[in-house]
């Protein structure tokens, strides 16, 4: 319909415009029978020459009924990716239980905007972002306990646990009153104040960025948002001047430094060093450690890597080979931060099944029918493709994990001999720093 092309946004069906452009914002709710009519009326009132909607090009298809493209698996298949997905899933199923409980379809405003604008011969434009690349932002923002935090209030959310008499008290229709809208905003930014930045004010400016330029072409336009953008982009609107840049707001956000990356990449670190000093110590004339020794080592590290990764695998439903390969590989991207075993696993089963945004659809079907028991509900949620690859992903890294961080209190011990014996351990890792010492200034 219509995307940003070069540095503007395209309208498709309308007409050339004729003197100045105006905006005519609407706020809605996007599960509120009430903003549907406001939309209707606006349109009917105005008969602008375009109704711009919240809407990315992917959502709008989807809307329109048309087949959603498949997944990159590359980008998927990556652990933040998978995870920004599960978020984008999580997310998607609340407002589905909402649309729900209040009988009407989610994003029904926005699917009236567009429909008044063929009824009145009006184009209609696409003024949000790509939700990947907001989502992404977004994930990328949020702490690790704000990632967790989030997890676990929307699952609560999702299975209908909370204060159900504020539920029964809640209307739709109350999300487009100002003051509630603006004590649900202040809430999020309380929650994640960066994540706010992307998730709101961020698409505040690039929404305000799109209907600035079809008003400085002239375009007569009512714009139908949800009311918590409303006030971001009527003062942009009104500011123009103060606008970030539209490269700012585009593209993926890089984290820098991460906590939990630097510990992989420590205990990373950690484990390679210890196996090279124990190598080194093996070659030691005074080691206190002997070269069949090491090789116990080295085989129960493979053994006890796979066996976990191999195991989650398959409680995640992946296929034996699937499982296999990842179990295969643990051992050896346990050793390399850039890996992953899930990776591999992962696109073993991409070679059987297709993924696309419409599998969310049907996990949301199967987690709002309550009569299905645990067991058979997640069995019946690995049937459908986006969720198992997910989960093959995430339990086979899992697994790995668990090996790792477990072998030196599980493993170490139980092979006996010089690794049972810390005195014993510590003594062989200086033969072995010693030993390469050597090395190097022979080398020199």
């Amino acid at each position: 319909m219509s995307e940003r092309g070069g540095d503007s946004v395209r309208v498709e069906d309308a007409d050339t415009p004729e003197g100045e452009g105006s905006i005519r914002l609407v706020g809605t709710a996007h599960v509120s029978e009430r903003s549907v009519r406001e939309v209707e009326e606006a349109v009917e009132e105005e008969q602008p020459d375009v109704v711009a909607v919240e809407l990315d090009d992917q959502r709008f298809r989807q809307m329109q009924g048309e087949t959603p493209d498949d997944i990159d698996p590359s980008e998927l298949l990556r652990g933040s990716v998978a995870l920004q997905f599960l978020a984008y899933w999580v997310l998607s199923y609340v407002q589905a239980r909402m649309g729900e409980r209040f009988d009407i379809e989610p994003g029904a405003d926005m699917k009236a905007g567009v429909e008044a604008a063929r009824r009145v011969g009006a184009g209609v434009a696409l003024v949000d972002r790509d939700i990947q690349v907001t989502i992404q932002r977004f994930w990328s923002r949020l702490s690790l306990r704000e990632k967790l935090s989030m997890f676990w209030q929307l699952a609560l959310a999702s299975v209908g646990v909370g204060d159900e008499e504020e539920v029964e008290e809640f209307h739709p229709d109350d999300m487009t009153d100002t003051d509630v809208v603006s004590a649900m905003m202040e809430e999020f930014r309380a929650f994640s104040p960066t994540g706010a930045e992307a998730l709101i004010d961020e698409r505040d400016a690039y929404i305000a960025h799109n209907l600035v330029e079809l008003r400085e072409q002239g375009y007569r336009v009512v714009a139908v948002v949800g009311a918590g953008h409303k006030a971001g982009i009527e003062e942009y609107l009104a500011h123009p001047e103060r606008l970030p840049a539209m490269e700012t707001l585009e593209g993926r956000h890089e984290k820098g430094f991460s906590v939990l990356k630097a510990l992989f990449f420590v205990v990373t670190l950690a484990f390679v060093a210890f196996f090279v000093l124990l190598g080194l110590a093996a070659l030691s004339p005074d080691s206190p450690i002997s070269g069949a020794a090491v090789a116990r080592v080295l085989a129960a590290w493979f053994v006890f890597n796979g066996v976990f990764a191999f195991a989650l695998a398959k409680i995640a439903g992946a296929r034996w080979l699937s499982a296999t390969v990842g179990g295969a590989v643990a051992w050896l991207t346990s050793l390399n931060p850039l890996l992953a075993p899930g990776w591999f696993a992962g696109y073993v089963e991409l070679r059987y099944d297709r993924v696309n945004i419409s599998d969310i659809g049907q996990l949301n079907e199967l987690l709002s029918d309550e009569t299905i028991p645990v067991k058979e509900l997640y069995r019946r949620m690995l049937g459908v493709p986006l969720f198992r690859l997910i989960a093959v992903v995430a339990l086979t890294n899992v697994g790995s994990m668990i090996a790792t961080f477990a072998f030196p209190f599980v493993v170490l011990p139980f092979l006996g001999g010089p690794f049972s014996d810390v005195g014993e351990l510590v003594a062989a890792m200086r033969a072995g720093i010693a030993y390469g010492f050597d090395l190097v200034v022979g080398a020199l």
